[in-house]
């Protein structure tokens, strides 16, 4: 406000967007666990129509942030065999973030796009942080036994999350190596999906020809896996 970038009347409306959804929730009428919505339980929100709701959510919360020489979406006759790579490929929790209640069951990047083809795991790190480079050897193999290669990497909340502050914005550990290795090795196209809730630097993957499309998930939620799949197969326009 003092620089002019925003003015009271925007913060007032956007304040009454809040306070109207509370209120709708019944957050302003006493004991919560005596309102409407104060006893909601799992065969409530884990209905076919919620499980709809979770997919699209997460559908249209990818971002494609760069596609070079058409390398998406993936094709199921020519890439039958997918390389799914990387410390956030197989992940559960990661994808809810925080703030977040209990899934009715996830799909995971390696279930998802397994839905469409087969694939090769490896997880090139131990997890996000990735302090050690022994397991990209493995990853480098499995990228050279595959049509296409899908790297999924970024962060989790033992990074980011209230009252941890990240340093920088680089990719954590040796994931960046990770990435440069695995893409020098794929015999198809490589592809990096990027798991987090705050900023990364990606420009050494920008830059880097060999990768051929980048997008960016966030925290995708329970469906997480499936919205993936289904962009990376030309299913869902990001």
């Amino acid at each position: 406000m003092r620089t002019g970038q925003v003015n009271e009347i925007d913060i007032n409306y956007a304040l009454a967007n809040t306070i109207t959804v509370q209120m709708r929730l019944g957050m302003f009428d006493g004991e919560p666990s005596t309102q409407r919505y104060g006893n909601l339980g799992l065969a409530d929100v884990c209905k076919p129509s919620s499980n709809e709701l979770a997919l699209e959510a997460a559908r249209q919360g990818i971002v494609l942030l760069e596609n070079r020489g058409n390398s998406l979406p993936l094709s199921t006759i020519r890439h039958r065999t997918v390389a799914v790579i990387g410390p956030n490929s197989d992940v559960t929790e990661t994808m809810i973030g925080n703030y977040a209640g209990v899934a009715c069951g996830y799909t995971t990047p390696l279930q998802g796009i397994a839905r469409y083809t087969r694939t090769i795991h490896q997880a090139g790190c131990t997890d996000v942080h990735c302090n050690g480079n022994q397991l990209i050897g493995a990853a480098e193999v499995a990228a050279r036994q595959a049509d296409a290669t899908v790297l999924v990497i970024g962060l989790d909340q033992s990074i980011e999350a209230e009252f941890r502050d990240r340093t920088n914005l680089l990719l954590p550990g040796h994931q960046q190596e990770l990435v440069s290795r695995v893409a020098r090795a794929s015999r198809g196209p490589t592809i990096l999906v990027i798991m987090s809730g705050g900023p990364i630097d990606v420009m050494f993957a920008k830059n880097d020809p060999r990768i051929g499309a980048i997008i960016w998930v966030g925290y995708p939620g329970q469906a997480g896996g499936t919205a993936i799949a289904d962009v990376l197969f030309g299913t869902t326009n990001p």
